[in-house]
């Protein structure tokens, strides 16, 4: 702040403008909107502001902005790289602001508030006989302010791509209060810069999202699932691009599961194996269409078939209800949340070119092997769009300090690999705190400069969720 603002002045003022229900100052209450979602960075905070309008929220950064005093937008909180964990600026959550705005089945559009959760969305487009496919483990918490800063990913990026690509318009408030409202519902519109596009991926860096129109789609009529054993990772690849041959646009998520994955799902959900064999590569495959009468049964089976002729798959099951299906996703769904809680680890959210897949996995087991002997790799992800998660835990002969002291080594290691497969070191996850310096050595002068000046430009103070990202 400057040297001659009063804090608790300019504290006190905030509070006047969200009223006396709609802010925290006691620290004891303010530990959800501290720490993230794996517990691996926390902060603190002078306020936590719970604005209901967008107004409120252009008059909050109206004053923050003139005293120089720093916040941090926040959704849900449950990224896993601390970009919304505060060091010691104001927290403005957007919990309150989770109105559905509109509903046009029509259009295809949905118009909503920022502190939506994302589950809500799915259930009010599922009540037009539309869905919003946005769909990641935490939908149930996370919100789509969230989701649309982070750019998140999620299962369906495979048939409808990533948060960016599910949205038509936004309002954003900007660090000096000034509202940007670009809420259009059309899907053409060419009259210059796409400037949406600058906030979606920010982290909150640029401005504050705080409504959306989103994209709907027509509710599928007819889904299959099924759970197929591979012969290597080199088969997962050519079984996914033989699937896409065979199914048109009906595949709508392939995810990949290793063979540590389906253990870890056996001894926690105290459920049987899959298959009465024990094989080391797993996917699950979705196929989906609105088209009523489309056998995708059939189609799936024929495409399994020919994989299995090839020697590709080496087993499979296909869901035969909707309660199987369900079965399927529920094992792919609870992985974050046991492998959070399996000991020390250091994970990775990369991806590469689809074809690179094979030698990505094999050089990078390869090296935390090298580096780290007994290390244990449990590798799953979105396979169908080339994202992995990898999530490489201690052995049970070093400590956590020695482990911790080898995790620049491993990460380092692994995103070269990455990087010189020409892949990216942050998938879907986004930079935050945790990827500050993967930014600064793998990005080029030129891009680096760019995006300093793009925030110098939106935000010359600074104040917008500062030390994050750049």
């Amino acid at each position: 702040m400057n040297k001659n603002s009063d804090l608790t002045k300019v504290l006190q003022e905030l509070k006047s403008i969200v009223g006396s229900n709609n802010y925290i100052d006691d620290v004891q209450d303010m530990g959800a909107y501290l720490s993230d979602w794996r517990n691996h960075f926390s902060g603190q905070s002078p306020l936590i502001l719970k604005p209901t309008s967008s107004k409120m929220v252009s008059d909050i950064l109206l004053v923050c902005n003139e005293n120089s005093l720093s916040v941090v937008p926040q959704g849900g909180n449950t990224g896993l790289v601390g970009g919304s964990v505060p060091s010691n600026e104001v927290v403005i959550s957007l919990e309150k602001m989770n109105n559905i705005l509109d509903i046009d089945p029509v259009n295809y559009t949905m118009t909503v508030e920022a502190g939506c959760i994302l589950s809500n969305i799915q259930d009010e487009a599922l009540n037009v006989n539309r869905i919003f496919p946005l769909s990641l483990a935490a939908e149930g918490s996370c919100q789509i302010g969230g989701n649309l800063s982070t750019n998140a990913g999620g299962t369906g990026v495979l048939r409808y791509g990533n948060a960016k690509e599910l949205v038509l318009g936004l309002e954003v408030v900007l660090a000096d209060g000034t509202i940007i409202n670009s809420l259009k519902r059309l899907r053409k519109d060419n009259t210059g810069y796409d400037l949406k596009q600058l906030f979606m991926g920010s982290e909150g860096t640029l401005g504050i999202i705080t409504k959306a129109v989103v994209k709907l789609f027509p509710i599928p009529k007819n889904k299959v699932s099924s759970i197929i054993a591979l012969k290597n990772i080199h088969s997962t690849v050519t079984v996914l691009a033989n699937l896409r041959e065979k199914t048109g646009d009906s595949i709508t998520a392939f995810e990949y599961m290793d063979r540590n994955c389906i253990d870890l799902l056996l001894n926690r959900l105290d459920i049987r194996d899959i298959f009465s064999d024990k094989y080391s590569h797993y996917a699950l495959v979705e196929l989906s269409s609105s088209r009523k009468n489309e056998n995708l049964m059939l189609i799936l089976e024929d495409a399994i078939s020919s994989s299995i002729q090839r020697g590709d798959i080496i087993d499979a099951i296909v869901a035969t209800n909707e309660s199987q299906s369900a079965q399927f996703w529920n094992l792919r769904e609870s992985l974050p949340d046991l492998l959070k809680n399996n000991g020390d680890f250091v994970t990775f959210d990369i991806s590469v070119p689809i074809s690179q897949l094979n030698d990505l996995i094999e050089k990078a087991e390869n090296k935390c092997s090298e580096i780290l002997i007994n290390s244990k790799a449990y590798i799953f992800g979105h396979i169908g769009d080339g994202n992995l998660h990898y999530y490489l835990f201690n052995s049970q002969e070093l400590s956590s300090n020695e482990f911790y002291n080898l995790r620049e080594k491993i990460k380092t290691s692994v995103y070269d690999i990455t990087m010189e497969l020409d892949g990216s070191y942050s998938a879907e996850h986004g930079i935050g705190l945790a990827k500050k310096s993967e930014l600064t050595k793998y990005s080029s002068q030129s891009e680096i400069a760019l995006m300093q000046l793009i925030k110098k430009t939106l935000d010359s103070k600074n104040i917008m969720n500062p030390g994050k990202i750049l």
